[in-house]
């Protein structure tokens, strides 16, 4: 069983019963994604369940999820993270969007890279808005 994050996979999924069904682990949901057609198991909130029967990439990373809207200045409304490189990302500051940086990070749908005191930071898409 492959276990992916609901945010960083791009998957879309859809619940598929109407109640939770019980099972082993837990009580779970069916679950399927509309871009792709894969489907799994949800237990929780955070992660899905998939078959090793599909890819490993497949399952990671929804291969027909709509290409990244990334934006390209944002404002930060909260800022959860802590350490002396996030010293700059107050409620209301605005910073410009940078590229990923190299291996192993990712561009996913969880946030954007801004730069922070010294060095990139990531910043999650609940703590901040689009600037247009």
């Amino acid at each position: 069983m492959y276990h992916v994050s609901i945010k960083k996979s791009r998957h879309n999924w859809d619940k598929k019963n109407l109640v939770s069904k019980p099972g082993k682990k837990g009580h779970y949901d069916e679950v399927e994604c509309t871009n792709c057609g894969i489907k799994g198991r949800r237990y929780g909130f955070t992660e899905v369940s998939i078959s090793e029967s599909y890819s490993k990439e497949k399952a990671f990373n929804c291969p027909k999820a709509p290409p990244l809207c990334i934006p390209e200045r944002i404002k930060i409304t909260f800022c959860t993270a802590s350490g002396r490189a996030f010293g700059n990302l107050i409620p209301g500051s605005e910073h410009d969007v940078l590229e990923c940086p190299p291996e192993p990070y990712k561009n996913d749908n969880s946030g954007v890279w801004v730069m922070g005191v010294g060095e990139p930071v990531k910043v999650l898409r609940e703590e901040f808005v689009e600037v247009k």
